[in-house]
């Protein structure tokens, strides 16, 4: 079936297109393997891709995962009333499932949401932000650790765990000979080595310098959600955030994690 791509967003640092929709018709597992093969070089390349219209069972939804790669078991099922207000430029996240694995891919169908603007998602490009930085900073960055709870991203019934390990502040993949980078912080980051207060840095520290390229729009994209949407991304290279909306409608959620794409 021919298919065609849309544009999700202009590029942030780098030179690449952040997002892309793709208009492949409704898809069922087991999809073929040159649609599998587009749909993994899609999200390795523009961080996330969109399918409008889709329709998955629980099975589907795992059986679709597994052709990627290495699966969490399960389908996270939930539900969620909006935030009441956006964070700060970099308190996005990036984990699901919450037990500090650094996992590659998620994912995500929206059954049902509330109308309109209204539970919508904004991804954030962690790889061009770290593009972003001066040659002195991105060597300072480097050297840097983080510690993660996520208490405050978790979902219910998905407890995090106690004492995460400390992460490179700096996350590095290689599939198949294409190497990423990307910043691995978010709202979850409580303590980096080498900074006083997180959440308040000096603006003339590195990474109060790194705080403040966050906030470049360029690296933001929101996604207008509509019902039965299908969303593939990249738990690595991007992070993301739910958004505000008045209704107290639920935006329901089902979701299955890639552990390691293949």
């Amino acid at each position: 079936m021919a298919a065609t791509a849309t544009a999700a967003a202009p590029s942030g640092a780098t030179t690449r297109q952040f997002g892309i929709e793709l208009q492949l018709g409704r898809i069922a597992p087991p999809v073929d393997g040159e649609t599998i093969a587009r749909l993994r070089e899609a999200v390795l390349t523009h961080g996330f891709v969109v399918l409008r219209d889709q329709r998955f069972t629980d099975a589907e939804l795992r059986a679709l995962g597994r052709q990627f790669g290495t699966i969490d078991d399960r389908v996270i099922k939930y539900s969620s009333v909006g935030p009441v207000e956006i964070k700060d430029a970099t308190l996005w996240h990036h984990h699901s499932n919450c037990d500090g694995a650094l996992d590659d891919l998620i994912v995500y169908y929206t059954p049902a949401v509330p109308g309109p603007s209204e539970g919508t998602i904004e991804f954030f490009d962690s790889t061009a932000w770290l593009a972003a930085l001066t040659p002195a900073d991105r060597e300072w960055a480097s050297q840097r650790k983080a510690r993660h709870d996520y208490r405050s991203v978790a979902h219910a019934g998905i407890p995090p765990i106690a004492n995460p390990e400390w992460q490179p502040m700096i996350t590095r993949r290689d599939v198949d000979g294409l190497v990423q980078q990307a910043f691995y912080l978010g709202d979850h980051a409580v303590e980096i080595e080498g900074v006083d207060d997180v959440r308040n840095p000096s603006p003339a520290t590195p990474f109060g310098r790194i705080r403040k390229l966050a906030e470049d729009p360029k690296l933001h994209y929101v996604h207008e959600a509509r019902p039965h949407d299908l969303i593939l991304w990249d738990l690595r290279m991007l992070a993301h955030r739910s958004r505000p909306w008045a209704s107290r409608t639920l935006r329901v959620i089902h979701e299955v994690i890639i552990r390691r794409v293949s």
